[in-house]
């Protein structure tokens, strides 16, 4: 017989051989550990599916404004890391924010763009802060404000089964 699983299908049957065929046979306390993690991260990415996109989209365009506002914290700030924060806010922040999902591969990249001008104005933040900028501690908290739902949201798409496995 002919079928068409759907990717969801295809990882709920790998969990679910996980769980039947491998764990049962694993002697060893570390494998056993990584064969939970991998159902786990099998899992995740199964819960991860359905809203990956909108959540790209979502992400994109609130990192839009955070580099725009975090950009604006700074003030007349002067200095390399300040103009270079300023130049991510101008350039990437000033795109416009995306519609609801259209091309996947376009928001994958608009978003991997924004991820790493986020990064990167962290970087920037720490070493003004290190210099004693007092406007530097406005602009790191509205990054904050913008990557702590979008962590929170990810932590509760992995759930572990047991608790937290480690590797150690």
């Amino acid at each position: 017989m002919i079928t068409s699983p759907s990717i969801d299908d295809m990882l709920e049957g790998l969990v679910l051989a996980l769980e039947a065929d491998i764990l049962p046979n694993l002697d060893n306390p570390k494998a056993q550990a990584s064969a939970q993690m991998m159902q786990s991260l099998l899992q995740g990415v199964r819960q991860l599916l359905p809203i990956y996109e909108s959540s790209l989209v979502t992400e994109h365009n609130a990192m839009n404004e955070a580099l725009r506002n975090a950009a604006a914290a700074l003030g007349s700030v002067n200095g390399a890391a300040a103009d270079r924060i300023r130049e991510r806010a101008a350039t990437l922040g000033a795109a416009e924010d995306l519609p609801a999902p259209t091309d996947p591969a376009a928001t994958v990249s608009a978003h991997r763009e924004r991820t790493e001008a986020v990064r990167d104005c962290l970087y920037d933040l720490d070493e003004l802060q290190r210099d004693g900028v007092s406007e530097a501690d406005e602009s790191l908290t509205i990054l904050r404000a913008m990557l702590t739902p979008h962590y929170l949201n990810y932590m509760g798409t992995f759930p572990m089964q047991g608790g937290m496995l480690g590797r150690g």
